[in-house]
């Protein structure tokens, strides 16, 4: 087993205070949290022969709710943990006993490969962080049974089978191995780590092992080759092979460089680009460009898994840039299984809207990605505390034998600083390290209202070490400027404006002008901030009917028309 350098603090001692990240979780717990567990379980018990009361669920889940059950389990247990909200543990617990009744003695789930490996994490999670012994013996019968039974064809994705469906309808099987990996570190199970083995994507993972400028590109589907990388890291984890570590990093820089919109989703149309100009033709063709919890629920993953193995910082960008412009400017699931799963910045202009059909795979991924939040703000070491996010909580760790806390208070990215005070019972040596976006140049910081001199180049963590007193205070000040970022090479003027870490969208309702610039003239000549909030007033080169601004991305609401990337030397119509 690999042990990582820098430490997550899987759910335990990370708490949201007030914020819109807050109010987004809350929404969350109260929406899952509310799903009758009759319904949850009904398509398992008709096809058991049980009695079934509750109502069906619809669109996804209309037969059963196979394709999200193991990720209801999943954001149960972590959210149960990162909150202490006891009546999730409770319910995942009664949602597994119920589901229980319907195994047959066989092992048999009566699910696709793709459901399953959904399964398995809600089992790994519900032992890891419910504390249920029950967990991972059912796995273990579930994982016999799917030994024996799966398909092992195994067929690479390809163009027109862009999942790797191949005969024996097993798509998406590339993403197995990782629960699987995960259940054998947690438990010595060598069923679980020899399975995980058989579905290892090693054709594909070849290909990033020692280079991230692979030969060919083919548009097979994005989600799920990001997220076969999550099990390419626990392939590393469990195996020790070097070779899984680089790939990952080396397909992370390719995903980043060539794939990735400024709101940091990626897949247009669910699928990867050639890095020849199609991501830019893509605001043109489509207006399904990234699907944005599923790309986000990887995206931290991998992300999380590169941060630990490696220690690096600048494997935190990705993770802040979704967390505003992704996930966090997504519309919330509803009651009635309505759930945002497309992200949309046509050239022509985009809008929020539901998916068309209910309970969508997006629906688990949102759950466990809200749940993931306590998750990536911090990391630890042996040597102290590494912030990855500004975002308003609390963290709690062991540090030299004593309870340290940290408390982080900040509007940021609205302003451009964050205060952190310390709490412990006596004086303590550590280092507090700060992530430093890849966008800043000048991060600086005070400790008790005096500056530290430190080092903070763009990517790395900027390291404060010294001898920390009870109530010591430190602000954070991370200097956000203007940008352009071109969707591609090939299209130079083709271009997203951000501010800081926030994609600025404009408001599209009747009779306004896209954003352009003519020759010579500059962002800040043209953008004037308006207010305490980031939003920019465009100043005008001729009259117009209306005033114009960029706001943030993540303020616009559903079903009302924005831009987000503008052609800035393009005429316009009238």
């Amino acid at each position: 087993m690999i042990a990582p350098k820098l430490q997550a603090f899987d759910y335990d001692g990370v708490r949201l205070l007030p914020s819109r990240f807050s109010e987004q979780v809350e929404r969350a717990r109260e929406i899952y949290g509310a799903i009758p567990n009759d319904d949850i379980l009904k398509g398992f018990r008709r096809n058991a022969g049980l009695p079934a009361p509750g109502n069906d669920m619809r669109g996804w889940c209309s037969e059963t709710s196979s394709v999200i059950f193991g990720q209801l389990l999943s954001g149960m247990a972590r959210m149960s943990r990162a909150t202490g909200d006891r009546g999730l543990r409770e319910k995942a617990v009664a949602l597994l006993d119920g589901w229980t009744e319907t195994f047959s003695r066989s092992g048999d789930v009566r699910m696709r490969p793709y459901d399953w490996e959904k399964l398995a994490c809600g089992l790994v999670d519900l032992h890891l962080y419910a504390d249920l012994s029950s967990a991972l013996p059912l796995l273990d019968r579930a994982t016999e049974w799917a030994a024996r039974s799966f398909d092992r064809s195994r067929r690479s994705a390809e163009n027109f089978d862009f999942q790797g469906i191949g005969p024996g309808r097993t798509s998406e099987w590339y993403t197995l191995p990782e629960n699987l990996y995960r259940a054998h570190l947690a438990s010595g199970n060598s069923l679980f780590k020899e399975f995980a083995d058989v579905w290892c994507y090693e054709d594909y993972w070849r290909k990033f092992a020692e280079s991230s400028q692979p030969d060919e590109v083919v548009a097979v589907h994005a989600y799920s080759h990001v997220n076969t990388f999550s099990s390419a890291a626990m392939a590393y984890a469990a195996r020790g092979d070097e070779r899984y570590l680089r790939a990952c990093i080396n397909f992370y820089d390719f995903v980043r460089r060539t794939q990735c919109y400024a709101t940091g989703g990626f897949g247009p149309d669910e699928r990867l680009m050639p890095p020849d100009g199609s991501l830019g033709r893509s605001l043109d063709l489509y207006a399904g460009h990234a699907e944005i919890p599923c790309g986000t629920w990887a995206a931290f993953k991998l992300c999380r898994y590169l941060m630990g193995f490696t220690g690096e910082a600048r494997f935190g960008d990705w993770i802040e840039t979704l967390l505003y412009n992704g996930i966090g400017a997504s519309l919330p699931t509803e009651s009635d299984g309505r759930t945002f799963y497309y992200g949309d910045y046509r050239i022509s202009g985009g809008i929020k809207q539901f998916y068309w059909y209910e309970w969508p795979c997006c629906s688990g991924t949102y759950w466990q990605t809200v749940a993931d939040y306590h998750n990536v703000i911090y990391f630890r070491d042996a040597g102290g505390l590494y912030v990855n996010l500004l975002v308003p909580s609390e963290v709690t760790w062991k540090q030299a034998g004593q309870d340290a806390r940290l408390r982080q208070e900040t509007s940021y990215p609205d302003t451009d600083s964050s205060r952190f005070t310390l709490e412990m019972a006596r004086p303590s040596r550590f280092a507090l390290r700060i992530r430093v976006p890849s966008w800043c140049e000048s991060l600086s910081v005070t400790v008790n209202d005096e500056p530290f001199p430190l080092s903070a180049k763009p990517n790395t963590w900027a390291s404060l070490e010294r001898e920390w007193q009870p109530r010591d205070t430190v602000i954070v000040r991370v200097p956000m400027t203007l940008r352009m970022a071109p969707i591609d090479p090939q299209h130079p003027d083709r271009v997203a404006i951000l501010y800081g870490p926030l994609v600025l969208a404009q408001d599209e309702a009747c009779c306004r002008r896209p954003f352009a610039l003519g020759r010579g003239e500059t962002l800040t000549s043209r953008l004037v901030r308006e207010g305490p909030e980031p939003r920019f007033r465009i100043t005008n080169t001729e009259p117009e009917r209306h005033v114009r601004y960029l706001q943030p991305l993540h303020t616009l609401p559903a079903f009302w028309p924005y831009w987000v990337y503008f052609d800035l030397r393009a005429a316009p119509l009238y």
